[in-house]
């Protein structure tokens, strides 16, 4: 079906609202046209007529900007106080939350044999040491899960025979067991999971009209899980560029074409919009380009420009840290929208994994059935996270056809000599700590928790400390445990700078961006530039980070700003993926030369990715040529 042109936002806000409720519909946009205002406005009009409606955003970011957007409406009287209690607190969700809401179902979950509990970066770790018993190298056994989780997210694994070797049968039992015994999920197993589970329970799909935005930029399992969910209506929008959102790493970007194939009406937002001019700052060193933005923000607030009309890139969150803290220093507000961030530390180590065993302990003082979390508790502090004993441990309760946790309890009732093995000794001194600090925090102060958490290697930080209360005879354990390492979503649009990583840039609009960390490593990634990968590889890899450029440089109305920096501490430069080009020492300082960006001084011409380019390799070839 061909796509009716539309050339403003208002235009296509009409055109929606003339198409009849239950109707399939296709918006394509440019990377960075807003059209939340059309899509809230379409919701709106089908809660109006009396068909339930919600809007569907690819993550965390972009869901709090449409939430922004409309709770802005309670201000505006008449019509938009109307649309905002209209849709309900809910009415907008990320594409994870609407896939755990089907998935909360008991049904559900009794027919795929999983809890609506997903693994968080930090328990993957775990996941992965407890999985390397299959005796794979690290790194072959890290591309091989990528082939798995890719086949999950492209449906693929619900094909016979999509298993060929015998390793990769093995690999995956072991993973399944560990899941199963965890009662989780893998991010990308959500959306799968609950599709099974709807249609294997035989539960008829409520009647909604789903508003997705960034459709294309979804995995394959999660718009089939939209289309079987949109009962009364469905609105698509993709953009015109096919840049992966923030949360999925396997998009599928022909799914969008699929459904314009066969779908009631289709619409292209063509609106004249020139490309800003770019300009290229090269500093000296990271500590210059943190400075160089602070001050180059502050003369553009300076001329009029308002701060939510201003964005910054950066690449990392160490950069964003920095630079907001650079920008704090000068009296510049700003908000870091990042999303959810990976708990740092090192789970192995006493001393350095405070932040994690703090995360961890609160997980089980909110629910202490969590066994994801109890799991990811016995492994602190050990240099194998304890994989041995809970292999023993997953085995115990196998033959005793039991959970993980029952085997434990019954383990703990009995001394070391009556167990079967010594290996399960291994769990007594963590099991000893953590229900030691149970008791304790029953009934605590302010003062002895904070106490209490830094004799156990778990220090409080200012933040957390403050989130125990204003009383010092009770210290709100349970407010701290939701609220200390939950994800912000206090987005400021027009009262600070925005400071975005380059992934979470994808769709916003700015009068002025500042394109950070210009280098090789940063942008375009390091498996696009460096010799280590095949060559097909980096082609495909220096197509999608091209795409990626092309898609922050779109961000801009009036100007973009692209800064990089030439040098490095060693340190740095290896721990954060920089490519380098020699190393000196200067000042009795290791330094480094670092790589300027493939991207640093091409033409706008030269960035257009031919539509025939490749997306992606396929993952099995990939882990069969580079890890052997």
């Amino acid at each position: 079906m061909s796509a009716y042109p539309i050339t403003s936002v208002e235009e296509l806000t009409q055109a929606l609202l003339e198409q009849e409720d239950g109707a399939c519909l296709c918006v394509e946009r440019g990377a960075s046209d807003d059209v939340i205002s059309a899509l809230i406005a379409k919701a709106s009009h089908l809660v109006h007529n009396g068909t339930p409606a919600r809007i569907v955003c690819p993550d965390d970011v972009s869901a709090a900007r449409y939430r922004a957007a409309l709770a802005s409406h309670h201000g505006l009287g008449g019509d938009a106080v109307a649309t905002a209690r209209e849709l309900g607190g809910d009415a907008v969700v990320t594409a994870r939350e609407f896939a755990l809401e089907a998935m909360a179902d008991p049904r559900v979950q009794s027919a795929v044999g999983r809890s609506a509990r997903v693994l968080d970066e930090n328990e993957h770790d775990v996941l992965m040491e407890d999985v390397k018993v299959s005796g794979l190298k690290p790194g072959r056994l890290r591309e091989m899960l990528k082939f798995f989780y890719k086949s999950i997210s492209d449906t693929a694994d619900e094909d016979d025979g999509w298993l060929v070797t015998s390793e990769e049968q093995t690999v995956h039992a072991i993973l399944l067991e560990n899941l199963d015994v965890r009662q989780a999920l893998l991010p990308c197993e959500v959306p799968s999971m609950a599709y099974r589970g709807l249609v294997g329970a035989g539960i008829e799909p409520e009647s909604v009209a789903l508003i997705v935005d960034d459709y294309g930029s979804l995995s394959k399992a999660t718009q089939r899980l939209i289309r079987y969910l949109a009962t009364s209506g469905l609105v698509a929008v993709r953009s015109a560029l096919p840049v992966a959102n923030a949360e999925e790493p396997y998009p599928h970007f022909d799914g969008f074409d699929e459904l314009a194939a066969s779908c009631d009406a289709s619409f292209v937002l063509e609106t004249e919009r020139r490309v800003a001019p770019r300009k290229s700052v090269v500093l000296d060193s990271p500590e210059a380009e943190f400075a160089f933005v602070a001050r180059a923000v502050r003369k553009r607030l300076a001329t009029g420009t308002p701060p939510g009309d201003v964005l910054v890139a950066v690449p990392n969150p160490t950069w964003g840290s920095q630079i907001k803290a650079a920008l704090a220093e000068i009296g510049v507000p700003s908000n870091f929208e990042r999303g959810s961030v990976k708990i740092k530390g090192d789970p192995r180590a006493e001393g350095r994994n405070g932040e994690i065993k703090l995360a961890t302990f609160l997980k089980l003082y909110l629910d202490p059935h969590d066994i994801t979390a109890l799991r990811s508790w016995l492994g602190l502090g050990d240099w194998l996270l304890r994989s041995d004993a809970f292999l023993e441990l997953m085995a115990y309760a196998r033959d005793r056809n039991c959970t993980v946790a029952e085997a434990l309890a019954s383990l703990r009732a009995v001394s070391d000599d009556e167990r079967a093995t010594t290996v399960f000794g291994k769990f007594d001194a963590p099991l000893d700590e953590l229900e030691e600090l149970r008791a304790a925090c029953s009934s605590i102060g302010r003062d002895e928790a904070v106490e209490l958490f830094a004799a156990h290697n778990m220090p409080l930080g200012p933040s957390a400390v403050e989130l125990l209360g204003s009383d010092a005879a009770h210290a709100d354990i349970e407010r701290l445990a939701r609220c200390a390492f939950g994800v912000s979503d206090d987005i400021r649009p027009c009262g600070s700078v925005t400071i975005a990583p380059y992934r979470y840039c994808h769709g916003r609009s700015a009068a002025v961006t500042f394109v950070t960390g210009l280098v090789n490593g940063f942008l375009p990634a390091l498996d696009a530039v460096d010799d280590k990968h095949t060559v097909d590889h980096r082609r495909v890899a220096l197509a999608r980070e091209r795409l990626l450029f092309v898609d922050l440089l779109q961000t801009a109305r009036d100007e973009t700003v692209c800064s990089r920096f030439t040098r490095d501490r060693l340190e740095n430069a290896s721990v954060l993926s920089m490519q380098t080009s020699r190393v000196y020492v200067k000042d009795g300082v290791r330094c480094a030369a670092v790589t300027p960006s493939e991207f640093a001084d091409v033409s706008d011409e030269a960035l257009v990715v031919p539509e025939d380019a490749p997306r992606e390799l396929e993952t099995r070839v990939l882990y069969a040529s580079t890890t052997l």
